[in-house]
């Protein structure tokens, strides 16, 4: 195993506060702005925002303001309304936001930063103004993008801190492809059901999925997201014909697909490798700030409460409309780990962070389950500059794991180490 001792602190041990966040309204975007009280014309900002969630509040800006950076964090116009989303016009909200602090006195370099949903949000934006139109558009896409998207001006550098796949991927991997609808009636096929003790599952601790179990269930997730897809194809056509009521839209529900993940099996067995872990020696960030390479496992612990969630209404159906499915929540497959098509949606990262060269900085949470999505990202990237590391210990959300720990504060650096090394990777390029 190779180690570096390498301890992050703050660049030049100067310590920056952040007080004073200013509201701004950019029309349709929303806007708070942190810079440090300590460095009033940092020439570094960042960009943060979620295709759908609340950021401006976003612990990153001011994480990343105490380490004297700008940071921005921004909500687009389809905040807290997943139903709305029409993906492509997403790209135009980021414009705002790169437009406006281009801008700011002292400002030279601008970086996006993706978490969770603002992965495929922030490198859609990117990969569309490296590559222009011609990338979101085609045959081959679900919904394409138009002319409105010409021009824009790409970031200096993507920081990408537990990104997911994207949207229509996190959909795929959310369906339960055991349960169906019938005259009225919920069907489960016990060959296909996750919560069935036969195939693995544990209701009482971790759940122990074959490998024969699990390439079934993901070939039978890409089959019933195929079906949806046809269907609202199908839809979309008819509604484009005038034979359909309304000559927009429509809604489509999308039953069985809980917003929690309910249907994961990666919730429920956290020994799956195809997602809860890396295939190749990589950096790993300990908790006491040294690096050391090796295959890094996440310790996210199983949560087999959430399957009853999975066949309820108010936590296993989405509400979706013709153009935010397919636009946003859709994605083409043959199997839901191996095979699946990411450049048939825009709302992909893989697609695009394959078509991005600015810098690329991507950091995996060690107790969450994105760490091989995210190594595949990073294997794809065709960034002549670019890292890929693993935060020990670190949820979703950058906290520590306290109830991964195996002794108290074992992973209490999480965050700080985080930060620290985002602020060293870009102060080191930029």
């Amino acid at each position: 195993m190779k180690k570096i001792f390498f301890v992050l602190v703050l660049l030049a041990s100067t310590s920056f506060s952040q007080t004073n966040p200013q509201f701004v309204s950019l029309r349709p975007v929303t806007a708070v702005v942190y810079t440090p009280d300590n460095n009033p014309e940092p020439h570094i900002a960042f960009l943060i925002a979620h295709r759908t969630g609340n950021s401006l509040d976003n612990i990153a800006c001011r994480e990343l303001a105490i380490r004297g950076f700008m940071a921005v964090c921004f909500n687009t116009r389809f905040v807290n309304n997943e139903t709305k989303v029409r993906w492509e016009t997403l790209a135009l909200d980021v414009k705002v936001a790169m437009d406006f602090v281009r801008n700011k006195p002292g400002i030279e370099k601008v970086i996006l930063l993706g978490h969770s949903g603002g992965s495929p949000l922030m490198s859609f934006y990117q990969a569309v103004a490296e590559n222009g139109v011609s990338f979101c558009s085609g045959a081959n896409k679900l919904i394409e993008c138009n002319e409105k998207l010409a021009g824009l001006m790409p970031a200096d550098g993507m920081v990408y801190p537990d990104a997911h796949p994207g949207n229509g991927v996190q959909a795929l991997h959310g369906l339960n492809p055991s349960l169906s609808i019938v005259d009225g009636s919920v069907l489960v096929d016990p060959f296909l059901d996750p919560f069935n003790p036969d195939n693995g599952f544990n209701p009482n601790g971790a759940s122990k999925y074959t490998e024969e179990f699990r390439d079934r269930y993901y070939q039978a997730q890409s089959r019933v997201m195929n079906k949806k897809i046809e269907e609202v194809l199908t839809l979309q056509d008819r509604i484009a014909s005038g034979q359909h009521i309304f000559p927009d839209e429509d809604i489509v529900l999308v039953p069985f697909d809980a917003q929690a993940g309910a249907a994961r099996l990666d919730a429920y067995d956290p020994t799956i490798t195809e997602t809860m872990s890396t295939e190749q020696p990589r950096k790993f960030l300990k908790n006491n700030g040294t690096i050391e390479f090796q295959i890094a496992r996440s310790v996210a612990l199983p949560k087999p409460m959430q399957a009853q969630v999975n066949r309820t209404f108010i936590g296993g159906v989405k509400i979706l409309t013709t153009e935010s499915f397919l636009s946003a929540n859709a994605v083409l497959s043959a199997h839901a780990m191996d095979d699946i098509d990411h450049c048939s949606t825009n709302a992909s990262t893989n697609c695009a962070i394959a078509n991005i060269e600015a810098p690329t900085l991507i950091a995996a949470m060690g107790a969450y389950n994105h760490i091989r999505f995210q190594e595949l990202m990073f294997e794809d990237s065709p960034a002549p500059d670019k890292d890929f590391i693993v935060i020990e210990g670190a949820s979703h959300g950058y906290t520590p794991c306290i109830a991964c720990e195996e002794f108290p504060g074992q992973y209490s650096n999480s965050m700080k180490n985080l930060f620290d090394y985002i602020a060293q990777w870009a102060n080191a390029r930029f």
